[in-house]
């Protein structure tokens, strides 16, 4: 999701969002000249007009002819998740699948944006599902995720085919509220650029938290 005018942006803010109709056209386009063994490489199933890709807990489906992205249900996704579905799927690379295992704040693009990031990801979690270990762990579970190593509560969620993210959930005390921790593939910037990322953590933790694709 990245811009034609990087150079005006403030100093460690991530590009602004394209206007969303473009982006989804331009990610239709890129997906258009997809090779068909990449997308097979990237985890994703032919079907009809399209192709069915697993995001967390469902499969949601593209159709190129009709340039939507939709639940398995037929109900059409917003446009964060269309537009990262977009992204993932244009990847011309084979990074490795790597565990996750770094930080937001790890990553030099994106190092100076990691207090916002905080708020919009880590904060909204431990407000949502991450408030108690019985509601993350009834969350977690609904999406798929694994039990992980760490804190009080762990949890690997395979997002896409190859892009794992972990939660790691501290509970709290007499001091202090929850506090948890989301970790990355270290080479996650071979899947997406940073503006993609804080999205992509946003929508995980907007699913724990009960939202809809």
């Amino acid at each position: 999701m990245s811009s034609d005018h990087e150079s005006d942006r403030r100093p460690g803010v991530p590009p602004p969002q394209e206007n969303l109709k473009v982006a989804t056209e331009r990610g239709f386009d890129a997906l258009a000249g997809q090779e068909h063994e990449q997308l097979l490489w990237l985890g994703a199933e032919p079907i009809g007009d399209g192709w069915r890709l697993p995001v967390l807990d469902e499969a949601l489906e593209v159709d190129l002819m009709a340039r939507r992205v939709t639940t398995s249900a037929g109900v059409d996704v917003g446009p964060p998740w269309r537009i990262l579905v977009l992204h993932y799927l244009a990847i011309d690379s084979r990074p490795k699948r790597l565990p996750p295992e770094i930080t937001f704040a790890d990553l030099r693009t994106a190092r100076s944006y990691a207090e916002v990031y905080h708020g919009r990801v880590i904060s909204r979690l431990c407000a949502t599902a991450g408030r108690d270990a019985r509601r993350l762990f009834v969350a977690a579970e609904s999406l798929g995720g694994k039990p992980a190593g760490g804190g009080d509560a762990a949890f690997d969620f395979r997002v896409f085919p190859r892009v794992s993210l972990r939660v790691i959930w501290y509970a709290p005390d007499e001091e202090f509220p929850p506090s948890a921790t989301l970790l990355l593939p270290a080479n996650v910037e071979s899947y997406f650029c940073s503006e993609d990322i804080v999205v992509l953590s946003e929508c995980l933790v907007a699913r724990l938290g009960g939202r809809p694709f």
